[in-house]
This record gives C-alpha cells, sequence and structure tokens, in this order.
C-alpha cells in the first residue's frame, strides 16, 4: 500500500518515534506505526532518517516557531501572555492527539514522550543545534520585543530589565514543562498563574 498523503504518514510517524528510540525505530516497525507497507514508507522517505528529519522538521521546528503559534503578537504583554499560553495549550493538545494520553505501560504523559522525543532530535538530526538555536532566538526576540513594547507605554516598570524579563518568562515555560513532564504534564493553568504573577512584578 502506497498511501497518497506525504503529511498523514510524518503524523503518524511522530506518534511512533516519540515511544520508541530512533535506534529501534526499524522502517518495518513505523511502517506498521503508520498502517502501510514498508514499500509505502520509502516511497516518500528512502531512509529512516529521511522520516525523522521530516517529524523533526513539522513537530519541533514549524511547531515551536512563534509565527505558527499566533499570527501576531498582541498590543500588551498582559494579552500576549494570554495569547502564549493559549499557543502553548493548542501545541500540547495536537501533540497528545498524536501520541495518545491513554496507552502508556510506563505511567508516562505525552509531555514526558515529547521531550524523550525532543533528545533523539539532538542526538540524531544533522545540523539541528543551529536550527533549534534560530527558534530559541525568535522566540526570546519576540518576548523582549513585547515587554519591551510594555515599558515604552508605561504598561510595566521603567527600570525592568528587558533581556531578564524575557528570559524569566521563557526559563519559566521551559523549566516547568521539563518537570512536570516527569508527572502528569504540564499545566497550562499553572503556567498562565506563573506568568500573570511575575507579570505583577513587572507592572508599574
Amino acid at each position: 500500500m502506497i498511501i497518497t498523503n506525504r503529511e498523514e504518514e510524518i503524523d503518524k510517524a511522530f506518534g511512533g518515534f516519540v515511544r520508541m528510540n530512533y535506534e529501534k525505530a526499524s522502517i518495518i516497525t513505523l511502517a506498521k506505526a503508520c498502517g502501510v507497507t514498508k514499500t509505502g514508507i520509502v516511497y516518500y522517505f528512502p531512509h529512516k532518517l529521511d522520516l525523522f528529519m521530516a517529524v523533526a522538521d513539522k513537530y519541533v521546528l514549524q511547531m515551536h516557531e512563534p509565527e505558527n503559534k499566533f499570527a501576531a503578537p498582541a498590543d500588551t504583554l498582559a494579552e500576549f501572555i494570554g495569547q502564549y499560553v493559549a499557543g502553548v495549550a493548542a501545541s500540547m493538545k495536537r501533540i497528545v492527539e498524536l501520541i495518545g494520553d491513554n496507552n502508556s505501560p510506563y505511567d508516562c504523559s505525552p509531555n514526558f514522550y515529547y521531550f524523550h522525543f525532543l533528545s533523539q532530535v539532538r542526538m540524531y538530526y544533522p545540523g539541528i543545534r543551529q536550527k533549534i538555536e534560530r527558534v530559541y532566538r525568535h522566540d526570546y526576540d519576540l518576548w523582549a520585543k513585547v515587554i519591551q513594547k510594555a515599558k515604552d507605554c508605561g504598561e510595566i516598570k521603567s527600570d525592568t530589565d528587558v533581556k531578564k524579563a524575557a528570559a524569566m518568562f521563557r526559563q519559566m515555560f521551559f523549566g516547568l514543562s521539563y518537570e512536570q513532564a516527569f508527572l502528569n504534564g504540564l499545566n497550562v493553568d499553572e503556567l498562565a498563574e506563573n506568568f500573570h504573577y511575575i507579570y505583577l512584578l513587572l507592572k508599574a
């Protein structure tokens, strides 16, 4: 069977890669996860690494680009925080839909599997460090731009260190995401509360 939808194959392969190590994910195993034959996989992706990179491009690089989370930054920092949390929630929902949240033999959350996948991407995707650094930089620059605007218009304190404030928001997100991945997965309500607390510390 040769499926005609390349994106659907990438989506299904994502679910396969996140639950196993890259080394153990054979083409045959991935084909079963995608519901196709080996021929159906190699039709689009001659090598396992080709498929792995396509999955990483979509579910690491593209998913975390700010412009793929929201059309344009909100006018105020307070509004942007809500916008950012909504973008995180939407991304998590998509990941859970593809990974599933009721079929873990190890009592692991979908977020844990996703972090496991990220570590595999870092190890096996050629040149990924530079690409991830670019995505991180885009996200950081967006926070800094919104915070600078909030500072200039008097929404937050005039002595706010924009770079450190941007780092605080980003590290809160990444730290909480990583910590809670080992439990039940990221609680976006708690993330929103923590973001709001940081905002109150900065508010004019």
